[in-house]
């Protein structure tokens, strides 16, 4: 037993800055215990919540979506080794901006329901993120493109395949007979081996044409730099889980990555050796929070010009400490004192460290800093170590900003007449300066294939629907060069094609199928007598055995460094310009936009800022009252002579003089959900500015907006807001290493903590008993549990309005905590879903017995019994039930109702949710076991959320076996209950986080008082 001192923390967490300011606006959320009782739907919100139909949302009234009305796969005769009813399991690929990753979908009858990630997979590791989540609502869209349109005259007429067969034929062999002069061809970057293949046999038959790729999130600054430092083309790769010290500079290597997936579970199992030995120590510079900087050890808010300038001085000092070439000459003129404070004590622990360190840089900082992090790694002896290198696998082609700059010049000089857009969204994306929305209708032939209908299609000649890449054929090439095989799990919803077919086609003038073309392509590789049984398992596998890049021992050239120093004395000496704030652009929910009709992703909190359905302008609270602008006041941007408005966010952590504003969003066809949703940053985004902008000015305009936030929704009200710190314990615990080390079991110190009791005789179990655990040392907060968990449990979206009433119905959250002074605030995660406890306080205040406790310890929801009196949402201290106010599932039809997971009942208006652990993945690895007449092994039932983390921070399993790893967790000395000293007696416990805070920082040595 603790000591019976209760102890008074210093670390004070708070959600918001209205809760730490005890706002009004925040006493609302926490003194109502439901949101307030809405009227019924009006007809003028009826309509705007008809608008978020998604492939999640009720429909009613819409039915013209046209969808083949036969059965897709149609069982006359049952398939050799299928059961109908029974899920397979598929290995395929995601392409997302010329990265793939690998994925294993699960099918029903022929209908992909899940995803997962490929446990083969060198970046996935069977993780995956929330873009490949939601995957399958993307599928199941009804806004997707269902038929081909032509525009001529002033008008549109919607041919069939066949037309455009016959329309390509003519047209594409008269640009074959000259050579293509006067085609061009604008695609988005695609790792596909097969499409590369396909790309190349293009230009071959027709060697005049021009090809140009862009990417509006562009990872070619790192790429340039690589160029810079080793005057060749290679890719880098960071081995974060061999590194002790990593230092990220305006990087989030963990989330915002083509290698995230790896790089999270790396570093998670470098902070996960924190019981042998030190773990790794993660040092973040940066303007806006990311995920990268929520768990680092030492973070560091700058302006963005600031970034370069303290690698700068980082070099500097290490040159001064002979780690770096002598005569360098590198210092950064005038930098802030603390700065430079900051860049001594970075080498200092650099030095101390060395090799076993990573400097890595992000992609919004010039090509030069990401040089000179290279030559940085080079000199502390870390290459080859925890950074590799290879071979750049598309070494060949410009910048995107140069290849769409090429393009609207062409334009302009009136050299395209036909042009072939494959992907993408130019029209929306394409930097401001260039007007290639309007410079698209000059082209006498523009041909688009694309999965939607949108802003670039409506200027195009030609609209052709894509396949999705659940439907199609396919390959994929992942960030460190592994290809993948992606096979379909069902046919073309609406008859579409994907890039390599059509490609086929208008190369050849015959229309190759996907599968073909894919065999083709690896028949290059793998052939030879036993291609057939390497081809077999390679689309098994979902991974081609031995197909990775290998590892180049290479290093920087000599004259590196003479060559930067021009680049690097400029960034140095620089200054901020004068006036406004620093704007820095960060990716959004929906990447860059192209998931924008994702319900799913739209209704996601952000993991920072807990924002949904919008992107807003982050201001830091004293940037804000500088400006004289309030948390959800609209403001008016202006620089070099264009206007956007938009909302402010009060962010805590956003270094001061500087905003941010996500991309994304401001879409106007986009599709039902996502058109009018936030505003569109594009407008002040310029090629040469592409990563942040100086002297932005703001003025605020005096009217508010409405920002659905979830930050204060389901506040934990620990007994009174006056008696929180000397009554309660903390809901996070975590310590620093130095205390670790001297209290290790620091977690039973930060609440009195008494013996479980009981008024009634306990349940002796005498077979399973399901339990969880947390590990906050390895979350990253990233989300995708969140995602997983609304895929497999059929989980509804309710849209903008109902968030921002409270009625969100997510069974599992994030919550999101700061400490310390707002404008220096430091985050800590905890994810939080029904905790089943032994003693549910549900369980005794439901009258009908709707929520009860099984013989295997799951607090389980009979759903036809509930009447929804919400008495057991009343009395659950962690609020993880959810109420369904509405029908949110009335009247699907029949294209919608394909996403439902069948093993998951759909619940309807009236009846209380929430997490089940996912009882359905119990009870099928239950039935499985009892068939093969074996025991469950331990690590065989995984729910979505653990199946899903990157990190593999959750684990589930039986605590009735000693030996399993979550009863290993629960006995583990950094374990803890939430809320426990109410005697609820949680099965889900959380091992509390051990932060590393450099020597002689603020948060180092800082304890807590017991």
């Amino acid at each position: 037993m603790s000591s019976m001192k209760n102890p008074v923390p210093d670390k004070k967490y708070w959600r918001s800055l209205g809760e730490l300011g005890e706002t009004a606006e925040f006493r609302r959320w926490l003194e109502s215990e439901f949101p307030a009782a809405m009227p019924e739907l009006s007809s003028s919100s009826r309509r705007s919540f008809l608008r978020l139909m998604g492939a999640s949302m009720a429909l009613a009234g819409l039915t013209a979506c046209r969808w083949p009305k036969e059965t897709i796969l149609p069982f006359a005769r049952r398939p050799e080794g299928r059961v109908p009813g029974v899920p397979e399991r598929y290995a395929t690929v995601i392409d997302v901006a010329g990265a793939a990753c690998g994925l294993l979908v699960t099918s029903y009858d022929g209908r992909p329901i899940k995803v997962e990630g490929n446990p083969r997979h060198p970046i996935s590791r069977g993780a995956t993120d929330a873009l490949a989540q939601a995957a399958v609502l993307e599928l199941y869209d009804p806004d997707r493109s269902t038929r081909l349109v032509r525009r001529e005259g002033g008008q549109q007429v919607h041919p069939s395949w066949s037309d455009f067969d016959a329309f390509a034929a003519g047209a594409f062999a008269e640009l074959r007979s000259r050579g293509g002069r006067g085609l061009h061809v604008l695609s988005g970057a695609n790792s596909s081996p097969s499409f590369q293949r396909m790309a190349a046999e293009f230009r071959r038959s027709f060697p005049q044409a021009r090809w140009h790729e862009y990417e509006a999130l562009s990872r070619d600054n790192e790429r340039q730099g690589v160029r810079m430092a080793f005057g060749q083309p290679l890719r880098a790769h960071l081995r974060l889980e061999r590194a002790a010290v990593i230092a990220c500079f305006d990087a989030d290597p963990i989330h915002d990555h083509p290698a995230a997936l790896a790089y999270a579970r790396d570093f998670a199992d470098s902070r996960r050796r924190v019981d042998e030995s030190d773990p790794s120590r993660l040092y973040a510079v940066e303007s806006a929070y990311s995920l990268t900087g929520a768990v680092a050890d030492r973070r560091l808010a700058v302006r963005p010009a600031e970034v370069g300038r303290i690698l700068v001085a980082l070099a500097g000092e290490l040159a001064g400490r002979g780690l770096f070439p002598a005569g360098a000459g590198l210092a950064a003129a005038d930098l802030d004192p603390r700065l430079t404070a900051f860049a001594a004590a970075l080498a200092e622990d650099l030095a101390a460290h060395a090799p076993e360190v990573v400097v890595t840089v992000g992609p919004r900082q010039p090509a030069a800093i990401h040089a000179l992090a290279h030559l940085i790694n080079d000199a502390l002896g870390a290459l080859g170590r925890t950074v590799t290198l290879t071979a750049d696998p598309d070494d060949q082609r410009p910048s995107h900003f140069e290849a769409i700059a090429e393009l609207a010049a062409a334009i302009d000089a009136g050299a395209v007449e036909t042009l072939l857009i494959i992907g993408g969204n130019p029209a929306y994306d394409a930097p401001v300066e260039l007007g290639l929305a309007e410079k698209l209708g000059q082209v006498d032939q523009t041909l688009r294939l694309g999965l939607y209908e949108d802003e670039t299609s409506e200027v195009c000649t030609w609209h052709l629907p894509m396949a999705h890449f659940l439907e199609t054929w396919g390959d994929g090439r992942a960030w460190d060069g592994t290809v993948s095989v992606a096979q379909p799990l069902i046919e073309p919803l609406y008859g579409g094609r994907s890039a390599i077919e059509l490609l086929s086609l208008l190369t050849t003038g015959t229309l190759s199928r996907g599968h073909a073309i894919v065999r083709r392509t690896l028949e290059a590789s793998l052939g030879g007598a036993g291609f057939e049984k390497a081809w077999r398992r390679s689309v098994h596998d979902g991974v081609v055995e031995g197909s990775a890049l290998p590892e180049l021992k290479v290093r920087p050239a000599k004259s590196a460094i003479d060559a930067l120093r021009p680049d690097l004395a400029a960034l140095a000496g620089s200054t901020t310009g004068e006036g406004g704030i620093e704007l820095v652009f960060t990716r959004g929910a929906t990447f860059d936009g192209r998931y924008a009709n994702n319900a799913w992703l739209q209704e996601l909190p952000d993991p920072l800022t807990k924002l949904t359905w919008d992107n807003a302008l982050l201001l830091g609270p004293s940037t804000a009252e500088a400006l004289g602008a309030e948390h959800g006041e609209m403001v008016a941007l202006e620089v070099e002579g264009r206007r956007l408005e938009v909302p402010v966010f009060v962010a805590p952590g956003q270094a001061r003089g500087t905003g941010a504003l996500a991309l994304g969003y401001g879409r106007r066809k986009a599709g039902r959900v996502g058109d009018g949703v936030g505003v569109d940053a594009n407008i002040l985004r310029s090629a040469a500015r592409a990563g942040w902008l100086e002297a932005v000015r703001v003025t605020p305009l005096g009217r508010s907006y409405p920002l659905s936030c979830t930050q204060d929704h389901f506040a934990i009200d620990q007994l009174g807001r006056d008696e929180t710190s000397r009554r309660v314990g903390e809901l996070v615990r975590e310590a620093d290493l130095t205390e670790y080390r001297e209290q290790p079991d620091f977690v039973h110190h930060r609440v009195h903590e008494m013996e479980p009791m009981s008024m009634w005789k306990e349940w002796e179990y005498d077979g399973h008993k399901w339990g969880m655990a947390i590990d906050l040392n390895t979350c990253i907060g990233c989300s995708a549990c969140v995602v997983a968990c609304q895929a497999e449990n059929n989980t509804p979206v309710v849209g903008k309005q109902r968030v921002g009433e409270g009625r969100e119905m997510h069974w599992l959250r994030i919550d999101r905590y700061y400490k310390g002074e707002p404008d220096e605030a430091g985050i800590a995660f905890q994810p939080v879903a029904c905790h089943h406890c032994e003693d549910a306080p549900c369980e005794s205040v439901c009258p009908v017995a709707a929520t009860v406790h099984d013989s295997e310890g799951l607090n389980v929801m009979v759903y036809n019994r509930c009447v929804g009196t919400r008495y057991c949402s009343n009395n659950c201290p962690y609020k993880v039930r959810h109420f369904n106010y509405f029908n949110y599932h009335k009247n699907l039809t029949e294209l919608e109702a394909l996403v439902h997971n069948p093993e998951v009942t759909v619940r309807s208006r009236g009846v209380m949710e929430k997490c089940t652990y996912c009882t359905q993945r119990i009870q099928a690895v239950k039935i499985q076991a009892a068939n093969d007449q074996r025991p469950i092994a331990d690590g065989e039932i995984v729910p979505a959320c653990a199946q899903v983390c990157p990190t593999q921070a959750i684990v589930f399993g039986d605590l009735s076996d000693p030996d399993s790893r979550v009863a290993r967790a629960h006995a583990h000395q950094r374990a803890y209950g939430m809320l426990e000293e109410l005697n609820v007696k949680p099965r889900t416990r959380y091992l509390g986080k051990v932060r590393n805070p450099p020597p002689g920082s603020a948060e180092h040595g800082s304890k807590e008082h017991h």
